[in-house]
């Protein structure tokens, strides 16, 4: 399995690909985990070209859980080919925190 971290605030964006390391020769090539980290007003994690993106996550843009009572929203994208995800100041929400990761799986098809 390989890992992307891929930032994308709603003005900019960054991607960096980063070896899963040892663990990498014994993990499915057809899959891998894509990473959006950036402003809680949204964030987009795309899978690459031809691969199938699920199970999307929210988490702290540290990686760290959402507080337990925290609303947040996350839909597919046009295309199909990712997960935009974001936290509104919600009724009854902790205020959402200044950066959250998006967290997909894609496979390959």
């Amino acid at each position: 399995m390989r890992k992307r971290i891929l930032g994308l605030g709603l003005a900019a964006a960054a991607l960096a690909a980063v070896a899963a390391g040892p663990a990498a020769a014994a993990a499915d090539p057809n899959v891998e985990t894509v990473t959006a980290v950036g402003s809680s007003g949204g964030v987009v994690a795309r899978c690459p070209e031809g691969w199938t993106p699920s199970d999307p996550r929210i988490t702290n843009g540290d990686g760290t859980p959402l507080a337990p009572d925290q609303r947040w929203h996350y839909g597919p994208i046009q295309g199909n080919d990712g997960f935009a995800g974001w936290i509104a100041p919600y009724l009854n929400s902790p205020p959402p925190p200044e950066t959250i990761a998006l967290t997909i799986t894609c496979t390959r098809c």
